[in-house]
């Protein structure tokens, strides 16, 4: 499977997005969860179990709905420190909660999840555009159109310079790196695919507004993973 290229800010930590749900989970579980888990001196794989997810009834890919929080068994006793840590980060990020569900065992009447409900979150207004990229085409477009290269297996620009460059990329240049062989009644040429011509010019675009937020936000350097 071709991974997705990953966009971020260079020379600092990991920049968490947190203005939908999908990925406040993903906040809550790197920057709540695991901190707590290491405390306790233990650890888990992510690609096989996630605590922190989405209620069905809502959209994972707006900034409000619900997040569904399955207490993890090594902290069933602590399930107060848990909430309470989960919406203090929340609070950090002026992110507003309803009241929190809990949902009990049958049996032991132990928590065993628990339902934020986020109504207001401002951070979708500062949130850093999309670049939806995945590696193959990220190479294509920024090494072979916009000229830079990976070192130590990661591209890093200055945001300045990313916007120079895309703004360059002529459509001369975007034919030129998506050519390929064709056959056709004159022999094998090399002809440019509209279709990923068109795929390209979604690239640049994604490109450029994310190089224009990082230069209104004060980042001025940027990497893809």
């Amino acid at each position: 499977m071709n991974r997705k290229l990953k966009f971020t800010i260079a020379d600092r930590p990991v920049y968490w997005r947190t203005h939908r749900i999908m990925e406040l989970c993903e906040y809550l579980t790197g920057n709540v969860l695991e901190p707590l888990f290491t405390r306790e001196g233990a650890q888990w794989d992510g690609r096989f179990m996630d605590f922190f997810t989405f209620d069905n009834g809502c959209d994972p890919m707006e900034p409000v709905g619900t997040i569904y929080f399955k207490v993890p068994s090594m902290f069933a006793g602590k399930v107060s420190e848990l909430e309470s840590e989960i919406l203090k980060e929340l609070g950090r990020l002026r992110i507003k909660t309803g009241k929190v569900g809990h949902e009990r065992h049958p049996m032991t009447h132990e928590v065993k999840a628990m339902r934020f409900p986020i109504v207001e979150n401002p951070t979708a207004l500062t949130a850093p555009p999309d670049v939806n990229m995945s590696q193959t085409r990220g190479c294509v477009v920024l090494r072979d159109l916009l000229g830079y290269q990976k070192v130590n297996g990661r591209f890093e620009f200055a945001a300045e310079d990313l916007v120079k460059r895309v703004e360059a990329a002529s459509e001369e240049k975007v034919a030129a790196c998506t050519a390929s062989p064709v056959k056709g009644a004159d022999g094998v040429r090399r002809r440019p695919s509209p279709v990923s011509m068109k795929a390209v010019r979604r690239c640049l675009e994604e490109l450029k507004q994310f190089g224009q937020w990082a230069l209104r936000n004060n980042h001025p350097r940027l990497a893809a993973v």
